[in-house]
């Protein structure tokens, strides 16, 4: 059972999760009643990026690797507890969230290694194997582990075997169809991964120091054979490295940390169609960079009242070059060869309250400024300045029940790869660079119900409201060309349901019920024909469900989870592409452990295969001005996968 430590506070003991038989703790936080990861978001720089995990209460100096990562590299016997904190607390740094899971480690884990094999099974007779080697260690005060393997990492379930139906159009009037038979790959995203940790004593404080070296490899296309024939291929090769250096000490009501953190990365890619009128080769290689300095000081005026100050400097660079041959011959588009960069710099106020036994506060407000060049075919420097407040009421009625309103200016940030232009032969064609891009600003307001119940049972009723202005979608730029642009303003709402119901009432012991459901609407003007619509790439619904049991006599766990259909339109210059999921979407999984330091996992992965569905409706022009020229209707049966895994701990 979780100890309740205070209203806003829960802790869960290793105990907790002895039913699952945790190899990580990433299963252990899969677990948490009520808590849904949040990965956080890979822009630029280190404030407003987090996401909802902290380890010993700091947030994981690294961005190359995502949470899940992160977390997959802690053993599960390495966890002394989690502590989860709704609303805000003092002491605790919530990183711009309204729930945050602190891993709290053991003080001596003592020393494992872990070897990893696994293989994925493609229906049309693929294996694609990875692995890897772990080693915690410790002596004394100091921590180190390393690890290297090879991944294998799901990268998009759509491909497998189907038809197209290409209707073309002439005055408005559809013509004859024509049938193609479609073959899609590129399932797989194939690299390698090295890390290294090392935790010291240093100055009476705590460093902590990561270094990550990562190669990402993907190739995926598709192919119509029987009128004519086509063809259309992409490569994406990237190297990343990544080296931070955290450290933090407390010092009587004062608490210090600083970070720095570095990383490079190179990406080359490639976009090819072979068609009976002609072929297309579009190439983009990129180098890119990031600097960062960060430093916070936080006060405890008060066991009820923390105050934080703090600020960060960052520096990040893209050098981009693109080309694109038609049949042979190069073609001029806009902004193909930039360099950008980008001086930014913030500092930050907050304070935390607990202002009576039930009710807390946690306000703030963050500066930003930064100021972007571009060199190459546009020569350009800009400045941008925001204030982004942030205010977070909790009531706490009782110990199981949680009430949250949270107000924030969000600000979003340019992707540098939108200044640069580039390609989907097999769907858009080109798009332009846009070296006038301005970041998104939204204003949120959210409202959070969370009631607990029957020890792991869980209750998160959200409703999110955002009023959007400058947000980024794709517009005209001329010549025929679309770009990432800026749209005025937006609306967008989202209402989810979460939580998970435990099944021991309903007959089946240690049984749970985890649901994930949220529907979306939004409105914008169209930048092409002014009409009402949603916002590009915005999935209407999410309806997803798994059902999960513990077997102790079995020392096992199995589960099932099912995701409804669901559908998403995005809007260019001239043609509209829709792309939906029709069927469920289904994996089943079990994981054995016959001994406690070896562990077996059997998946398989959408067993009744779903049909996706990819739809383009294409104009002659720009929408608002022609006439339809054709419309594409892609129909694709994908393929089931098998996978297994097996870990031994040494």
């Amino acid at each position: 059972m979780a100890a309740d430590s205070g209203q806003g506070l829960s802790s869960y003991p290793a105990s907790f999760f002895a039913d699952l038989r945790p190899n990580t703790a990433n299963d252990m936080v899969s677990r948490l009643p009520g808590f849904t990861l949040d990965q956080g978001q890979s822009a630029r720089g280190f404030a407003g990026t987090a996401g909802n995990v902290l380890i010993n209460g700091a947030r994981p100096t690294a961005k190359t690797d995502d949470v899940n990562s992160i977390l997959s590299r802690i053993p599960a016997a390495s966890v002394e507890r989690i502590d989860v904190i709704r609303g805000g607390a003092p002491g605790i740094d919530m990183q711009g969230q309204s729930v945050v899971a602190n891993i709290v480690l053991k003080a001596d884990a003592g020393s494992q290694t872990i070897l990893t094999a696994r293989n994925t099974y493609i229906e049309d007779g693929e294996w694609v194997p990875s692995g890897g080697i772990e080693y915690h260690g410790q002596s004394g005060d100091l921590r180190y582990e390393a690890s290297f393997g090879r991944t294998a990492n799901n990268w998009d379930d759509s491909p497998g075997y189907g038809r197209r139906i290409l209707t073309p159009y002439v005055a408005g009037a559809p013509g004859t169809p024509q049938i193609d038979v479609a073959k899609s790959y590129g399932i797989m995203q194939l690299g390698w991964n090295a890390h290294a940790g090392l935790i010291a004593p240093l100055f009476g404080g705590e460093w902590n120091n990561n270094l990550t070296l990562q190669t990402n490899d993907v190739s995926y296309g598709i192919a119509y054979s029987g009128y004519g024939g086509s063809r259309f291929d992409t490569t994406i090769r990237k190297r990343n490295g990544e080296f931070g250096s955290h450290w933090q000490k407390t010092m009587g009501d004062f608490n210090l940390e600083t970070l720095v953190l570095q990383r490079l990365g190179k990406e080359a890619d490639s976009n090819t169609s072979a068609q009976t009128s002609g072929s297309a080769i579009f190439r983009n290689d990129s180098s890119t960079g990031e600097s960062i300095s960060r430093a916070t000081l936080r006060y405890a005026a008060t066991p009820d009242l923390n105050l934080q100050v703090g600020g960060e400097g960052a520096y990040n660079y893209l050098d981009g070059r693109s080309s694109f041959l038609s049949n042979g011959a190069a073609v001029k588009i806009p902004n193909a060869n930039v360099s950008v960069n980008e001086k930014r710099a913030e500092g930050f106020g907050q304070a935390t309250w607990k202002f009576a036994p039930q009710w807390s506060l946690e306000a703030g407000v963050r500066f930003e400024y930064s100021r972007i060049g571009e060199t190459g075919d546009t020569m350009k420097t800009r400045d941008f300045f925001y204030v982004k407040p942030r205010a977070l009421l909790s009531w706490a009625p009782d110990e199981d029940t949680q009430l949250r309103l949270r107000v924030e200016k969000k600000l979003g940030q340019l992707n540098f790869n939108n200044f640069v232009a580039s390609s989907g032969l097999s769907s858009f064609g080109v798009a332009a660079g846009n070296a006038d891009l301005r970041p998104d600003q939204r204003w949120q307001i959210e409202a959070s119900a969370e009631r607990h119940f029957w020890g792991k049972g869980a209750l998160v009723l959200t409703y999110l409201h955002e009023d959007i202005t400058d947000l980024q979608d794709y517009i005209p730029v001329g010549g025929g060309l679309d770009a990432p642009g800026n749209v005025p303003h937006a609306v967008s709402e989202r209402f989810t349901i979460g939580g998970q119901l435990p099944l021991d009432h309903f007959g089946l012991h240690n049984g749970l019920l985890k649901p994930t459901i949220y529907w979306e609407n939004s409105n914008l003007a169209d930048p092409v024909t002014g009409m009402i619509r949603r916002i590009s790439g915005q999935r209407d619904r999410r309806l997803f469900v798994e059902i999960d049991q513990d077997l102790e006599e079995w020392n096992s766990t199995w589960a099932f989870g099912m995701g409804a259909s669901m559908s998403n339109s995005n809007w260019r210059i001239s043609q509209i592409g829709l792309i939906a999921i029709h069927n469920p979407y289904d994996y089943f999984s079990w994981t054995w452990h016959p001994k406690p330091d070896l562990s077996l996992k059997f998946e398989v992965d959408n067993i009744v295969p779903y049909r996706f569905g990819n739809e383009q409706i294409n104009y002659a022009g720009p929408r608002n001005l022609n006439t339809l020229a054709s419309i594409q209707d892609v129909a694709i049966r994908t393929r089931p996968r098998i996978f297994l895994e097996l870990r031994k701990t040494f």
